[in-house]
């Protein structure tokens, strides 16, 4: 009776939050003060697969359920981003029973890092896939390192670990990991590159013996063909590999023979594919149809459009993540064009207060010195922090300007600046940015 009384609670609260536009997590939050083990009790579906990493596993989650969508499937997963502890309460919530079943054939959820550890032993996921570990949120998650312990906390034999074998980093779950473990990666295109271009790297050294590590070739920052100096340390044998990678073709393929149509031009997101199409494969999905279904999925990574006779290019970034800031930049060297170059945002976090800004000194800006710049546009709270970062950089201040507001930024780049648009937006920025450029 107890169960059947706190499920009613927690479905009741969630209606109310849908009619009052609030409560994504309070409802799971009640429930686990009135019963701190509730979550235990609860079901769960032959099928559950947690995502999790510093970025990506929201997109990564989000592509999983629809694919498992389109071959039939009844999936439950926290879209609305929900992903403490609260939140995962909540989507048990919505999908179960009053007896306590979950009602879907798969349960896929973006889990936070740091939370892991107190959802991953009670809901048991057969398959847990970690996208990466990168500098990320420095207030929240201070260093890459305490987070890798964290996750690892969460883990256990009987999970099978589907990971990015281009990083190294990552290679470190595998040391104490007796379970199964599937590795995905890039092989070397036309896209990588065999000088390090990135200076601050999330890792240079072996995770074993902590000799440097030698590179074949990059892909991005730390992700690419590598070996230790000294020790057997090395690049594992990849399950799934891209094979071909053509962004002019807009085309991927793997093992020599899946292809994959992709609309997106930035590497991140080949990564974010090939973690869904590895994920699926794995687990039993027949790989033609998953690669059809993949194309079929709405990838809104970047935008592009044309201003007058211009390109705009925006691609969305995530704050006090260098790593996907480094990913546009890397974006922008494939383009011998001149540009005018927009950055900014409205706000840091929204999960607190902290104005900290020293993720920005982690990025790369110093590779925009070899471009062909017209201006760079540093827009919203932290423009003049951005302006100051861009002349560390090399930039010379006579091509710098700062705008607080987005819609008069926008005026000034339509009718006062040269070449083509490149807007490296916070995701707050995107849509109100694309308003306004197409606005006559």
């Amino acid at each position: 009776m107890k169960k059947f009384l706190l499920i009613l609670l927690g479905k009741c609260t969630i209606i109310l939050g849908r009619i009052i536009h609030k409560g994504s997590s309070l409802p799971g939050e009640l429930v686990l003060k009135l019963d701190s083990d509730f979550m235990g009790k609860i079901k769960l579906p032959n099928v559950v697969i947690a995502v999790t990493g510093s970025s990506g596993k929201g997109s990564v989650s989000s592509m999983i359920k629809k694919v498992y969508e389109q071959n039939g499937y009844t999936v439950a997963h926290n879209s609305k981003g929900s992903n403490l502890s609260a939140g995962i309460m909540t989507l048990l919530l919505e999908n179960t029973t009053f007896t306590g079943r979950i009602k879907k054939d798969v349960f896929v959820f973006e889990m936070d890092e740091r939370y892991a550890k107190f959802v991953f032993p009670i809901l048991s996921p057969n398959y847990v896939v970690i996208t990466n570990l990168t500098r990320d949120q420095p207030p929240r998650q201070g260093h890459f390192d305490l987070v890798f312990e964290e996750i690892k906390k969460a883990l256990s034999d009987d999970m099978h670990l589907i990971l990015n074998g281009d990083d190294a980093y990552l290679q470190k779950f595998s040391f104490d990991h007796h379970g199964p473990i599937t590795y995905y990666g890039v092989a070397k295109n036309k896209y990588s590159y065999s000088k390090n271009k990135f200076q601050n790297l999330n890792l240079s050294y072996c995770p074993k013996c902590h000799k440097k590590l030698v590179y074949d070739f990059y892909q991005f920052e730390n992700l690419g063909s590598y070996h230790c100096s000294k020790c057997s340390f090395n690049r594992p044998n990849i399950d799934y590999e891209v094979t071909s990678l053509n962004f002019d073709k807009k085309e991927m393929v793997i093992n020599h023979q899946y292809h994959i149509s992709i609309s997106s031009e930035v590497l991140y997101e080949v990564y974010n594919i090939l973690a869904v199409f590895v994920t699926s494969v794995t687990i039993g999905l027949d790989p033609t149809l998953v690669c059809n279904h993949i194309h079929e999925l709405e990838k809104k990574v970047y935008d592009e459009y044309q201003y007058q006779n211009r390109i705009v290019h925006v691609l969305n970034n995530k704050n006090e993540n260098s790593t996907t800031f480094n990913q546009s930049l890397l974006f922008l060297e494939r383009f011998k064009d001149q540009k005018t170059i927009v950055i900014g945002w409205r706000e840091i976090s929204r999960r607190y207060n902290f104005d900290d800004l020293s993720w920005l000194y982690d990025i790369d800006f110093e590779l925009l010195k070899h471009h062909d710049i017209d201006k760079i546009v540093c827009v919203g709270i932290h423009r003049y922090d951005i302006a100051t970062r861009m002349k560390y950089a090399g930039i010379s201040e006579k091509k710098i300007v700062v705008f607080d507001d987005l819609k008069e930024a926008s005026n000034e780049i339509k009718f006062k600046t040269k070449g083509n648009i490149y807007a490296i937006l916070n995701f707050d920025y995107v849509e109100p940015f694309n308003r306004y450029m197409k606005e006559s």
